[in-house]
């Protein structure tokens, strides 16, 4: 993802790797002196500062006062993703929990997802998120009609993979349970077993030449399949709790904290998710890369997984000094879990 093209030499990437690594491990900015002491640089302290301030006008590091450390930019930190970060593995014993947890929700989707996002913020340390991206690959399992009035009707969408969407219709005109039952049964043969994509394209034809095809019930849905027969935003994105993003130092400031749960917000992440991150791509975006500024403190990575129940994402959201090589090392192998079990 790196736009950047920057002239490095191998002293600066190892000076720059080792600063991003210890103040992530530390969230203390790092000194010429620290990196003598806790790494084997054949050079002076005097020479590291030199080398660090480099960086500094390469925008790689800043320095919070004149006397202090460096710390990485997020130009820096998406150097070190792009170029020098080494892979990092979760226990093998972990990840056998991890797949023994996903595979038993993996039959229903809303608690496969609830559960992937609460296990990956268990993890990570960090907020979990997960998205569909294919809601239109839901097959129909189950529709019933329940009356609430005279004129107005509930219509019931069972969805094979455990997700259920209901949806009110106001009526002109009152419907005998007689034909409530009727209607039910023509959509039931007409549509169970279809994907709602199949249904959208296809249920004027397929109601076309039913006796029913003029009852009101039928004559709404077909108005306007795309709205009836889809999963409403609101439960595209599963989020986990906020809790475990108050163990991180950035948020011991009420003003950080603040500004993150407003950003981690359902109904913020919801529209943030499907706007920008609703594509079958991997996204890493460091701080002000974020394309809302409401996230330009935060790091937010997501892989994509899929399999016969849904395609879609999974995410970690934290602060920008997150270990990179330890979150997408759990992203990895979380969605090669979620393709085995689902």
């Amino acid at each position: 993802m790196s736009k950047y093209l920057i002239d490095i030499s191998p002293r600066e990437q190892h000076v720059l790797k080792a600063v991003v690594e210890d103040y992530i491990l530390t969230n203390v900015p790092i000194g010429s002196n620290f990196l003598k002491n806790n790494h084997t640089f054949n050079c002076s302290p005097a020479t590291l500062r030199n080398t660090m301030a480099r960086l500094e006008k390469k925008q790689l590091l800043m320095h919070t006062h004149t006397s202090s450390g460096r710390i990485p930019t997020d130009l820096g930190y998406r150097y070190y993703v792009d170029h020098l970060m080494e892979q990092n593995d979760i226990g093998l014993n972990q990840l056998e929990n991890i797949e023994n947890k996903l595979a038993s929700v993996s039959t229903n989707l809303i608690e496969l997802l609830q559960t992937t996002a609460a296990m990956l913020s268990k993890i990570s340390h960090l907020f979990g998120v997960t998205m569909i991206l294919r809601f239109d690959r839901s097959i129909l399992q189950e529709i019933e009609l329940v009356s609430l009035s005279t004129d107005r009707v509930m219509v019931v969408l069972g969805m094979k993979s455990g997700m259920v969407r209901s949806i009110v219709l106001n009526l002109e005109l009152s419907v005998k349970e007689s034909d409530l039952h009727k209607v039910t049964n023509l959509l039931k043969e007409k549509l169970l077993g279809l994907t709602l994509r199949e249904i959208q394209d296809s249920i004027r034809l397929r109601m076309k030449d039913s006796p029913l095809s003029h009852h009101e019930i039928i004559q709404i849905l077909l108005t306007n399949p795309k709205e009836h027969f889809s999963i409403p935003e609101n439960q595209m994105v599963y989020t986990s709790s906020t809790m475990t993003l108050l163990e991180q130092p950035e948020y011991q400031h009420v003003e950080n904290l603040q500004k993150t749960l407003i950003a981690v917000d359902s109904e913020n992440i919801t529209h943030y998710f499907n706007t920008f991150l609703n594509k079958k791509s991997n996204y890493l975006f460091i701080g002000k890369e974020n394309l809302d500024e409401i996230y330009s403190d935060c790091t937010i990575v997501t892989n994509v997984v899929g399999g016969s129940l849904f395609q879609g994402q999974i995410g970690i959201i934290g602060p920008t000094r997150i270990p990179y090589a330890k979150i997408t090392g759990i992203l990895n192998h979380f969605s090669e879990i979620m393709n085995r079990v689902c």
